[in-house]
């Protein structure tokens, strides 16, 4: 995936993705270009984590995109156009997974959230080997859905509403879960520093 361009500028100054989609649904063709510069990557970051294919990840979100522009004019009126997009491409990504190994029914509860450490050589993140063990001591300790609840609240800023119906599960049920994580990580280490890491080094 390309790196991603930010939401056109407009009166000089950055169009959101809520105005971006506003645009889109009115058939602004430069604003869905940006939308798919802007959000493949995140999208691809998020895909690959749930699914170790990068084939089915980028036909998945080529898919998703196709949809999007075919369905333009009848796009919902949303509050957090990532939180639609995530939800979509998990839902094209399971679809997928069924029709190729033909299952007649996947459990979200089976989708891994495989997570990839990259430490920076060079500036580590100010992470010392004691620091960066017992952040690979959290990674162990999380399951899937927690780290991917993790991932959506921190890195992705979804609401609590917005990760259960990503997640298909209740609302205190999201809040339960990202609460449990929370008490695994301070655990463990300052929960501040494990945001940090885990925005920045994983992949």
């Amino acid at each position: 995936m390309r790196k991603g361009k930010a939401i056109r500028e407009s009166d000089g100054k950055s169009d959101d993705l809520s105005v971006a989609w506003k645009n889109i649904k009115q058939g602004d063709k430069k604003d869905f270009a940006a939308l798919f510069e802007s959000g493949s990557d995140r999208l691809y970051c998020y895909g690959i984590k749930l699914v170790n294919d990068k084939e089915l990840v980028k036909d998945s979100i080529q898919e998703l995109f196709i949809r999007l522009y075919q369905n333009r004019h009848k796009l919902p009126e949303v509050d957090n156009p990532i939180f639609y997009l995530f939800k979509s491409l998990r839902n094209i990504m399971i679809d997928a997974i069924r029709e190729k190994d033909k299952l007649n029914c996947l459990s979200l509860e089976e989708l891994p959230f495989n997570v990839r450490i990259s430490w920076d050589d060079e500036a580590d993140f100010g992470a010392d080997d004691s620091v960066k063990e017992k952040f690979d001591m959290v990674i162990r300790l999380l399951s899937d859905r927690q780290k991917e609840a993790i991932y959506l609240r921190f890195e992705a800023n979804m609401s609590y509403d917005e990760i259960a119906r990503l997640l298909s599960i209740n609302y205190q049920s999201a809040r339960n879960l990202i609460h449990r994580s929370i008490e695994k990580i301070r655990s463990q280490m300052d929960l501040k520093l494990f945001v940090f890491l885990f925005i920045s080094t994983v992949k």
